[in-house]
């Protein structure tokens, strides 16, 4: 829809170069209203506050977004993705700086199931090779085209998560091989 208002100059993008910015909000907007207690801000900001923010400074933000996404202005490449804003919050959350003892590998032969979404923005699926390379009983899987909250969103990945609570050395992983990402969609329309 909005390629098409756009073509006539008519849609929420257009509306918006021109002062009238009401229609793009309540597209961006939408679904994004927190329940309360469903998130934890505190939590979030002492995590990354306390094991990431220390570990990169806002030059290697900058530096990296450069490199992946060039002619992209700075304002923008100069925002973590997926934690806009996060070096400022982090002057006032003031949290002390554990990124040191965050970044030592776990290593351990407990047995653990690494569950990672492949459209998760924050904690990349990519990750859990690196993961489950020092934990020698692991089971990894990769739930398509799910975001960060994996188990929540996919009746597969918690059958899996049940069947490690029975068989924790072998869980049943046979449907995430059957899995294939939802229809992408755009809403509101």
């Amino acid at each position: 829809m909005a390629v098409a208002d756009v073509g006539r100059g008519t849609g929420s993008h257009a509306k918006a170069r021109r002062g009238n910015p009401k229609r793009f909000a309540q597209a961006r907007a939408a679904g994004s209203v927190q329940n309360v207690g469903a998130f934890a801000h505190g939590l979030t900001n002492s995590i990354a506050c306390g094991e990431w923010a220390p570990g990169y400074s806002e030059s290697d933000v900058l530096k990296a977004g450069r490199k992946a996404f060039p002619g992209w202005p700075d304002t923008v490449l100069a925002q973590v993705p997926q934690l806009p804003f996060q070096y400022p919050a982090c002057g006032i959350w003031n949290v002390p700086d554990r990124a040191k003892v965050q970044r030592v590998a776990t290593v351990s032969s407990v047995p653990a199931l690494d569950v990672s979404g492949t459209f998760d923005v924050k904690t990349g699926a990519s990750w859990a090779k690196g993961v489950a390379r020092n934990l020698s009983r692991s089971t990894a899987i990769q739930v398509p085209g799910i975001g960060h909250w994996v188990v929540p969103q996919s009746p597969c990945a918690q059958r899996v998560l049940a069947s490690f609570f029975a068989r924790p050395t072998a869980p049943d992983t046979s449907c995430v091989d059957a899995l294939e990402p939802e229809p992408f969609t755009i809403t509101p329309k």
